[in-house]
């Protein structure tokens, strides 16, 4: 799907206005983000439709007290939003991003159903722009094209996305321009930031407001180790047995997603800065891989709060969505492990990298080691430092590695040994040996 096709895909109509799917932490239901006045302004009910004109069931409203068109026009900052949980809507994969985090004159993209085309052939407009700024859970947008209030209305209650790399982040929900007087009421518009619904969300006692998939690892497990081999067949018995280990410690309790995120938060990440990358389903199908393969080496029976306290200290999974070759980021990544890790610790890669090597040479350990611990001299003469040499024995015991070149020198590139190792239980061992060769 193109960009367009995606947010369009989360693009309804609230009665006269517009709204936008987001993801609940649930299977039950899902939620429609929209402005209160769509809500109000409409006698007979709450009606919406999906991007293909389908009817959606509403099943509540938050808040329940919904405010007052009379509040709404002399407070609409504070009063102008809403929730709609309607039943469950199970294509959405919706990625948020906050607005404290857009820069200066980001690009933006606001989507809805104005007035003027909801019946038409092509209903649903995009209009771009930028941020000009984002203050008090606001956030003030910049349309290119300078339409007037005419030519958007309808358009309230709409979502508004920053696109990063060809991929859209909901950031904020219009809901009015931005100018209290109708000649100023031209190229601007005013847009609700997340943190309100959020808070709306909270405050109502419903299932938060992030992917499904976050609540169990259960939702990811059937992404889990696709072996990009010649013939299947020959780890199609490993691929059975790290399902069926996948499976068993779900079954038994494994900690879900969402509280892993709450513990561990920006440590998870390569990029503290890149939060956005916390709720990626790529993430937590690298985190159910890594899981499993640590039962595997470690022999444990059971990957339960004990076992997972007793594992971060030794062995941790680092991730990042930058598609560029891991080795360059050893320093951050030598410095995280220093953080993250006892000596002769392990911290293994997830990225987007299909070539990834294995293992960084020694030669580069080595030189970004020594970047590291050099001290300035102080003196005329070159001084040993112990401090600096304990250091450098501390950073050399890490052992670095990525978690596709792990998969490839330990199955792909040898898919015809676990051809011979069919029995039960036989594949899985082998895999232990060829990941303890390389990490502990």
């Amino acid at each position: 799907m193109t960009v367009s096709e995606i947010i369009h895909s989360y693009c309804v109509k609230v009665n006269n206005g517009s709204g936008v799917l987001v993801n609940a932490m649930s299977h039950e239901y899902s939620y429609v983000l929209t402005a209160a006045h769509v809500i109000i302004e409409k006698q007979g009910g709450i009606i919406v439709h999906d991007h293909q004109d389908n009817p959606i069931t509403v099943l509540d409203v938050f808040p329940q007290c919904l405010p007052s068109l009379e509040q709404i026009k002399s407070e609409p900052q504070l009063y102008d939003f809403a929730i709609l949980k309607v039943n469950f809507q199970e294509h959405i994969a919706q990625k948020f991003l906050p607005a404290s985090e857009l820069r200066d004159q980001s690009p933006l993209t606001l989507v809805g159903f104005p007035e003027t085309e909801r019946n038409s052939s092509d209903p649903i407009k995009d209009y771009t722009g930028h941020k000009v700024s984002v203050a008090n859970q606001l956030i003030i947008m910049s349309l290119d094209g300078i339409p007037g209030k005419t030519t958007i209305q309808g358009m309230s209650g709409g979502g508004v996305y920053h696109i990063k790399d060809g991929t859209p982040f909901l950031t904020g929900i219009e809901f009015q321009m931005d100018g209290t007087k109708l000649e100023q009421q031209y190229g601007r518009v005013q847009c609700h930031c997340l943190a309100k619904f959020e808070k709306l969300i909270n405050e109502s006692s419903s299932a938060p407001m992030i992917p499904p998939y976050l609540d169990c690892f259960s939702n990811v497990r059937d992404r889990i180790f696709s072996f990009n081999v010649i013939d299947p067949s020959n780890v199609s018995k490993l691929k059975t047995e790290l399902e069926q280990a996948a499976d068993y410690l779900i079954q038994q309790g494994l900690t879900p997603p969402y509280k892993l995120i709450k513990k561990y938060h920006s440590d998870l990440l390569l990029n503290p800065k890149e939060l956005n990358d916390l709720t990626t389903i790529e993430l937590w199908t690298a985190y159910l891989e890594f899981i499993v393969i640590s039962v595997l080496i470690d022999e444990s029976l059971s990957a339960d709060d004990i076992y997972l306290k007793n594992l971060e200290r030794r062995r941790r999974l680092i991730y990042t969505s930058e598609n560029a070759n891991w080795i360059r980021s050893l320093e951050e990544l030598l410095k995280k492990a220093r953080i993250l890790l006892d000596a002769n610790g392990t911290l293994i890669v997830s990225s987007p990298q299909t070539t990834a090597k294995v293992l960084p040479d020694n030669f580069r350990l080595d030189k970004v080691i020594n970047d590291i611990t050099v001290v300035p001299n102080k003196g005329p003469f070159p001084i040993i430092d112990s401090v600096s040499s304990s250091e450098s024995k501390i950073l050399a015991s890490y052992k670095l590695t990525h978690l596709e070149g792990l998969r490839n020198t330990c199955v792909v590139d040898i898919e015809d040994e676990y051809l011979n190792e069919q029995g039960n239980g036989e594949s899985s061992q082998l895999l232990r040996k060829k990941l303890s060769e390389i990490i502990s």
